[in-house]
């Protein structure tokens, strides 16, 4: 691993004299991450710094062109959308604000399973933030607790669409398969099985939610405006 020193100083010469490196954050993966402030005013920034091996593989003008194309079709209250990126050192890096709260992972990792209320109210603002990229045709590809923030404004989603920038496959389809492992992550603590005993067995839930959790939902949208109790407005 690349010594904070050196990698921090790589990110200040990168971002220019606007930005301070403040702090080094829990790594997502093989990936770092770090806050750096926009002066006494300006909103504060999380910066990714990809692994070694994956910025090697990158040319950074397309990159950066490809983040701000992305960029313009993300604007929505559940989805943070990248500010940018480019190359500190020998390591490729790509920005979005920074969002104050916890990732779903670290919430569970010191509470465990998610109490019922709660959790839909995290799949709601999943799916919302998620209906938005879709219907924009942009797929997540990399939907999991690390990229779930319980901030202070909300559920937010981060990184979307970043794993098509990088140039790997990502669908609709595959959101919401993933989708359907993390809510059971959420719900009974581990991911999805298979074969596997009903979910019905592991927590007791109510029969709408159980059906919805085992319809195969084509798009965040259908899912989204399922998301409710029989009869409810």
């Amino acid at each position: 691993m690349q010594p904070m020193s050196d990698l921090r100083a790589a990110l200040t010469e990168a971002l220019g004299p606007l930005y301070r490196v403040e702090r080094e954050v829990r790594p997502v993966g093989d990936d770092r991450l770090f806050v750096v402030a926009a002066g006494q005013l300006g909103p504060a920034l999380l910066v990714k710094v990809l692994p070694a091996a994956a910025s090697l593989a990158i040319d950074v003008l397309p990159f950066e062109r490809e983040l701000l194309l992305l960029a313009d079709r993300l604007h929505h209250p559940n989805l943070t959308a990248p500010k940018g990126g480019g190359r500190a050192g020998s390591f490729i890096y790509h920005t979005r604000r920074f969002v104050p709260g916890t990732t779903l992972h670290a919430w569970m990792a010191r509470h465990g399973t998610v109490p019922l209320a709660r959790a839909i109210e995290i799949i709601r603002g999943i799916l919302t933030g998620l209906a938005h990229a879709h219907a924009a045709s942009i797929a997540h590809g990399s939907l999991k607790a690390e990229n779930v923030i319980l901030g202070t404004e909300g559920i937010v989603l981060t990184d979307v669409g970043i794993v098509r920038v990088l140039g790997r496959a990502a669908s609709r389809t595959g959101d919401m398969i993933t989708l359907g492992a993390l809510v059971r992550l959420m719900l009974v603590g581990r991911p999805f099985h298979i074969p596997e005993e009903p979910l019905e067995q592991s927590r007791t839930l109510p029969h709408w939610l159980t059906a919805w959790l085992e319809t195969r939902w084509a798009q965040a949208g259908e899912a989204l405006a399922a998301l409710r109790p029989p009869g409810a407005p």
